[in-house]
């Protein structure tokens, strides 16, 4: 009886054993199939984040080109209005080569957050916690907030000045002079029009105004070369 009994709870053990097993093993394979779908939700994430920054980098470079153009019109400007004697030959290159850059054109850069918002929603923003990934993530979309307030201030300065510029009615005089060309100015009356356009306090306030804005292109800059490191991160983690 004892014999049977011991040889009892030696099967029973036994089986409680290979349960035991069965069930670590079915909890090793949950976990190993677990990760592997985080894995594959934080890849999209990041892909996502890497494809909206992609998209940044050509708007950034096509806000660099303007800017730069924009800096350089505003400098000629404000050597023409310097100088005593301003030649008509420069009115007519300002308003041929430069007026189209004018710092009365509403441009700013827009970048699309969406991607990087939807991570930190998800909850798997801590998942990259203590990677090379996390200061660039945030290195990129700070600086991104600082250039849309740089030029917010920016463009509600030349908002203002726009508007004191037409309420006074300053540009349609010029209008007609500008159409025919300044080149075939003829009377000193149509003279005397541009010069006082050129010498309005709102038009010089906005073209010294945007001369001096050369800060917002080495924000451009630094925030392509961020948009490089954060791309180049991301593929670290989705490639391994």
């Amino acid at each position: 009886e004892k014999n049977k009994i011991g040889k009892y709870f030696k099967y029973a053990l036994g089986e409680i054993v290979l349960v035991v097993i069965g069930i670590l093993i079915a909890l090793y394979i949950n976990n190993l199939n677990t990760e592997k779908q985080d894995s594959i939700t934080l890849n999209g994430y990041l892909n996502n984040i890497s494809q909206t920054i992609k998209v940044d980098q050509v708007n950034l470079d096509r806000i660099v080109v303007f800017r730069d153009s924009s800096i350089i019109s505003s400098k000629y400007f404000m050597n023409i209005i310097e100088q005593e004697n301003t030649l008509k030959e420069q009115y007519s290159i300002y308003f041929s080569e430069y007026f189209k850059y004018n710092p009365w054109l509403d441009k700013y850069f827009q970048s699309n957050n969406s991607g990087f918002e939807a991570l930190k929603n998800s909850g798997y923003l801590s998942k990259i916690q203590q990677t090379t990934l996390e200061p660039e993530l945030y290195k990129y979309y700070g600086l991104v907030e600082q250039i849309e307030n740089e030029e917010k201030y920016l463009n509600n300065f030349m908002e203002e000045m726009k508007y004191d510029i037409y309420k006074n009615n300053i540009v349609p005089p010029i209008k007609p002079i500008v159409r025919k060309g300044v080149g075939n100015i003829e009377t000193d009356e149509e003279f005397d029009k541009l010069q006082s356009f050129f010498n309005y306090p709102s038009v010089i306030g906005s073209h010294s105004r945007n001369a001096g804005t050369s800060y917002l292109i080495e924000l451009y800059k630094e925030l392509l070369i961020s948009a490089v490191n954060v791309r180049k991160e991301i593929e670290k983690i989705t490639k391994s």
